[in-house]
């Protein structure tokens, strides 16, 4: 699953105490995503949350998405397609 594979001799231990509730979670989560083990799965959720792939402005735009979906600010795909002058064929 994870794209930032470092080897053995990279890694630092670093223990954690977590709710045994959270750690339920997490492990159904692995589980269900298909991670190897809980360390992967952790490692993965740590580098997306200190290397985030949506820069500041993009993450922005997609909280302003949601908020038109909310208000109901949307149109359908054909709506869209006419608005651009695109022919569906």
């Amino acid at each position: 699953m994870g794209s930032g594979a470092t080897d053995d001799a990279d890694m630092v231990k670093l223990n954690v105490k977590v709710p045994k509730g959270l750690l339920e979670e997490i492990d159904e989560l692995a589980a269900e995503l298909e991670y190897t083990n809980r360390s992967e799965f952790v490692r993965e959720v740590l580098r997306d949350t200190t290397e985030p792939i949506l820069t500041p402005g993009a993450q922005e735009g997609v909280s302003e998405g949601y908020a038109d979906v909310a208000a109901g600010r949307t149109m359908s795909s054909d709506e869209a397609r006419e608005r651009l002058g695109i022919d569906r064929d």
